[in-house]
């Protein structure tokens, strides 16, 4: 009987978990007894099976099983014609993929052994048993199911092993009596050949330790014991023979097995080594930045702690009148210079020292292991005499010097930052005492940077509370001794009362720039009394209003502007403001002071030039500036009973005057220098021999009894 003994119909379905998704099994019958396959057709019926179809051939049955595709075949083992069952059975495996269950009714060696060449799925004797039967088929179809799932999962499995980016290996832990044992590989994937550049085939079946004969212990040991134990395990490491770091991931599949994937980090880790070195170190030279430098510091701090004998020191640098150069020679220029700075420091110390970039010109040199503080002051000597050659910079020759600060060590510190801060700080006294100078640290410096930093914390507190406030002192004719002005001079008055000096805050004032709303305050506290006096007791007797310019106000683009403000809110005529600049001041930018002076002086205010005889100020200058008034610096009026000092007085007096300009001499003190002066015709004064700094209230009093309505001072 061929397919078209197929039954279309079937008895139902049959609810074991066949792997056909409810529908039931469609059997294909191939026996040459008519009588057996008759008695087969029925009982598969009643079993719920469908009958895909009849065949007393074994050829036959190879064609039905590809057109027809049934779930399974029951062969009987002897068949008639060119193909026996047993050969029949191998071909529908091995192309067709349908599990095949024999039907015999003999049980000799021979013919079981040679149909168990086939693989079958089962053997069912004859006469067929139902219940037998139908064991049989449902065993054949779970295990064929298993068997397809298998492969199914082998084949993703190998197309994944295969297809990986990563390195894969498959490994086998080989005990050893000592040590690590080895590690016997199983299997190897393309990404692997790729990395390793040796084909799978070299390496299949070969220890680990016999292809990387220079493999780290690490990696035996750490993927024998994952073999071992079943521990997954994941871990990064550089491995030699490959040159390479690993990102490895290994899991245990099998006992005694392991599995280890192996991600390439090495750009990655090259990656994270470049960021780390540009993390501590500076772009521009190439140094230890601030970062990798307190953390040498610390190191010192601690192996000082543990061992009595170790010294060091640190050298804090900065190059003197480094801004004159990137302003004259260009940022270019000036990067360069630093770059050369730093090359002759690192030539000047040792292998295990440290040269750091700590700021934009500011180096620090931390000298480790050294045998006496004796031998840092002979380095920071050495540093010197290398730094004055000259250095090449644009095709020019460039002489530069440095304030260098000293800490020797070791001292009681537990902050690197503290450390630094301290040679920073001695450095800054040995710029305070002039350029290229050097200064070893000690606690008295600190403390006078606390108080200066305390100071100017204070200062701005101070401003914010509004407790400065003007004393005045009188600026008299020196032939009518009448008043003819004040200069608005700035006094700390803190809540308890206590008025603190000029000279303890100006200079941390103007160090700090807090010295610019310092005298934008004054600026406009003067205009604002002065319009008041005219309103009340000057009304429009002569007098004017002297205001000290420090060199950072003047400095500021919209000096002109402030000033005109400040005016035109309180009302106050210009030519009641005369300004006080020093020449050093004038001097510094003359083109630019030129400007901000003609400006103020078409304005109408007036200018004078304060301590004057003390700067280096250019005569062809100081002629074309637009000047009122000169001021004879207190220094020449203390000492004129000595003949040079005389003499320098007279010449100011009589330059001034040829210029046009009137005199003022600061600092009389005695009724002889009064005198002196007046012979020497000197124009204005103002001293304690007349009046001390007054404030507003005693001022007005002081002034009500020495204004004389219409008094002039003219030459």
């Amino acid at each position: 009987m061929n397919a078209s003994g197929t039954d279309p119909t079937c008895a139902g379905l049959i609810t074991e978990n066949n792997g056909l998704r409810g529908r039931a099994p469609r059997v294909l019958v191939v026996e040459d007894e008519r009588i057996v396959a008759l008695d087969l057709k029925a009982i598969l019926r009643r079993l719920g099976y469908c009958l895909a179809g009849v065949t007393a051939s074994g050829a036959e049955a190879v064609e039905l099983c590809d057109s027809l595709r049934p779930d399974l075949v029951l062969m009987d083992i002897f068949l008639k014609g060119d193909m026996d069952g047993v050969e029949a059975a191998c071909v529908i495996q091995r192309e067709c993929d349908i599990p095949v269950i024999f039907l015999t009714s003999h049980t000799d060696r021979v013919t079981l052994q040679r149909a168990k060449r086939t693989a079958p799925y089962g053997y069912v004797l004859k006469p067929v048993d139902g219940d037998w039967l139908r064991t049989a088929v449902e065993v054949a179809l779970f295990k064929h199911r298993t068997e397809q799932e298998l492969r199914q999962s082998e084949q993703r499995y190998r197309a994944l092993f295969s297809g990986m980016l990563n390195a894969f290996l498959l490994l086998s832990h080989v005990p050893a009596p000592a040590g690590p044992g080895d590690l016997q590989i199983l299997d190897a994937n393309p990404a692997f050949e790729k990395v390793t550049g040796l084909a799978r085939d070299e390496v299949v079946g070969r220890l680990l330790g016999e292809v990387f004969p220079d493999i780290e212990p690490f990696w035996l040991e750490t993927l024998g014991e994952t073999a071992r134990t079943a521990r997954s395990v994941r871990f990064e490491n550089f491995f030699t023979p490959l040159n390479l770091y690993f990102l490895a991931q290994a899991y245990s599949p099998a006992p005694g097995q392991v599995a280890v994937a192996l991600e390439d980090a090495t750009e990655r880790k090259h990656g994270e080594e470049r960021l780390r070195y540009r993390t501590f170190h500076d772009a521009l030279t190439g140094l230890p930045n601030r970062a990798l430098c307190l953390d040498r510091i610390a190191r010192a701090i601690e192996r000082a702690r543990r061992r009595s004998n170790y010294l060091y020191a640190l050298i804090f640098m900065d190059i003197d009148r480094f801004k004159r150069i990137n302003d004259s020679l260009g940022h270019v220029a000036g990067d360069d210079l630093l770059k050369r700075v730093s090359e002759r420091l690192r030539r000047e110390v040792r292998q295990l020292d440290t040269v750091a970039r700590v700021g934009g010109d500011e180096f620090a040199v931390l000298l480790e292991e050294i045998a006496t503080p004796g031998d840092a002051l002979h380095i920071v000597k050495a540093i010197r005499e290398r730094l004055r050659l000259p250095f090449a910079v644009e095709g020019r020759q460039c002489y530069v010097t440095a304030s260098m600060g000293v800490v020797l060590g070791p001292a009681d510190y537990d902050r690197p930052d503290e450390l630094l801060q301290n040679a920073a700080i001695a450095m800054g006294n040995a710029r305070q005492a002039g350029i290229g100078r050097v200064r070893v640290f000690d606690w008295a410096m600190r403390a006078r940077a606390e108080r200066v930093m305390d100071l100017e914390t204070n200062l701005r507190l101070a401003i914010d509370r509004g407790e400065f406030v003007l004393h005045y002192q009188p600026i008299f004719c020196l032939r009518t001794l009448a008043p003819r002005g004040v200069e608005a001079l700035v006094r700390w008055r803190r809540p308890d009362g206590e008025i603190v000096p000029p000279g303890e805050f100006i200079p941390a004032a103007e160090q700090s720039g807090l010295i610019i709303p310092l005298g934008a305050l004054v600026l406009a506290e003067a205009c604002r009394a002065m319009a008041r006096w005219r309103r009340g007791l000057l009304g429009e007797a002569p007098f004017f209003m002297s205001v000290n310019l420090s060199a950072r106000q003047f400095s500021q683009p919209d000096l002109v502007r402030q000033i005109v403000a400040a005016l035109r809110d309180e009302d106050m005529p210009p030519a009641d403001l005369k300004l006080e600049i020093t020449e050093s001041v004038l001097m510094e930018h003359p083109e630019s002071a030129m400007h901000k002076l003609r400006g103020l002086r078409e304005f109408g205010a007036r200018i004078g030039i304060d301590d004057f005889g003390t700067g280096y100020s250019s005569l062809s200058y100081l002629q074309s500036f637009p000047i009122d008034t000169l001021k004879v610096d207190r220094a020449f009026v203390s000492g004129m009973e000595e003949h040079g000092n005389r003499a320098i007085v007279r010449s100011v007096i009589g330059l001034a005057h040829s210029l046009g300009y009137d005199v003022v001499a600061e600092g009389i003190e005695t009724a002889g220098q009064l005198k002196d002066l007046a012979g020497l015709e000197c124009d204005l004064g103002q001293g304690f021999h007349y009046a001390r700094p007054l404030p507003e209230d005693t001022l007005l009093d002081f002034l009500a009894r020495r204004v004389p309505d219409g008094c002039s001072c003219e030459r």
